[in-house]
């Protein structure tokens, strides 16, 4: 076996998503919604109750009988639009807490605070705020953008995958690049690679992506990326020949005919944590621009 695994370039290998009494909406019962959540029937009677203000006397108000109010907080159906206009006018209700929206778009209870002293200011200590506000967001702006340029590198996604299987066949694609956090054999990688099939699980297993260095440089133990007559593959060298780590789908023997050759080892397996998430990856895109240029420029993108 030691004849047919060479070493050679998987670079060079490849390079060849008024309120109104009708009551119209009717909802699902309790036990259907979700706990963490009050329901519509619950946040209105929360308000009721927080005005001080009995059923008999919000249907009075709004015209309409005590058996209609108790049936929206008993959640059996909701009022029209106009009707819930009016209530949450009266009781102060905010609409996304009625409805169990989320609120990051609505002021919290202390930003409230600050923007009714804000509008106390005079129009000048209004200008200073703002300007103060202005600076602290570009400092803080300028920090994150550092912050992703010192810790992330570009690297190249290769178009192949490695099977942990029979292989998979070559495909005459230029890799795509990822944005991954410099951390440990991240840093040392050529390129990543994705696995596929179950043959090296427990240690790897099927969408996996690892990183690969390429070198000719393996040891018997080396998790290794092979070229061979059925495509590329990802196996266990030891003793010039190729293992699954999966006992249930091993690997069968090799012969010259199969053209078995090293392309590079395996480091390690990429954490989805060292991932750039999608809001990072568009600010990437721009402090990382020389780097995104310069391989676009190097596999023909531009």
């Amino acid at each position: 076996m030691s004849k047919q695994i060479k070493g050679t370039s998987f670079a060079s290998k490849k390079e060849k998503n008024a309120a109104g009494s009708r009551t119209v909406v009717h909802l699902p019962n309790s036990d259907a919604q979700n706990d963490a959540v009050p329901s519509f029937g619950a946040v209105l009677r929360k308000y009721r109750n927080k005005n001080e203000m009995s059923q008999p006397e919000l249907a009075e108000i709004m015209g309409i009988s005590r058996n209609t109010i108790t049936n929206w907080e008993n959640d059996k159906c909701r009022p029209e639009v106009d009707s819930i206009r009016t209530l949450c006018s009266m009781l102060g209700i905010p609409l996304y807490e009625l409805f169990g929206l989320s609120n990051d778009s609505m002021p919290s209870p202390h930003e409230n605070v600050i923007l009714s002293q804000y509008r106390q200011l005079s129009r000048v200590g209004q200008k200073v705020i703002d300007k103060t506000i202005h600076s602290m967001l570009e400092e803080e702006i300028d920090a994150r953008d550092r912050y992703l340029e010192e810790s992330y590198d570009l690297v190249p996604l290769e178009s192949t995958p490695s099977a942990a299987g029979p292989g998979c066949d070559f495909v005459d694609l230029p890799p795509e690049y990822v944005f991954v956090k410099k951390t440990g054999y991240n840093e040392s990688a050529d390129a990543l690679i994705r696995v596929s099939g179950a043959s090296m699980e427990p240690a790897f297993y099927d969408g996996d992506l690892v990183c690969v260095r390429y070198t000719q440089d393996v040891t018997d133990g080396d998790i290794v990326i092979c070229s061979t007559a059925d495509g590329a593959v990802i196996k266990q060298l030891m003793n010039h020949r190729l293992y699954s780590l999966n006992r249930a789908l091993p690997y069968g023997d090799k012969n010259e005919d199969d053209h078995v050759t090293v392309v590079g080892k395996v480091l390690g397996k990429v954490s989805d944590r060292d991932l750039a998430n999608e809001e990072d990856i568009p600010v990437l895109e721009v402090v990382k621009a020389a780097d995104v240029r310069a391989f676009k420029q190097k596999y023909g993108l531009l």
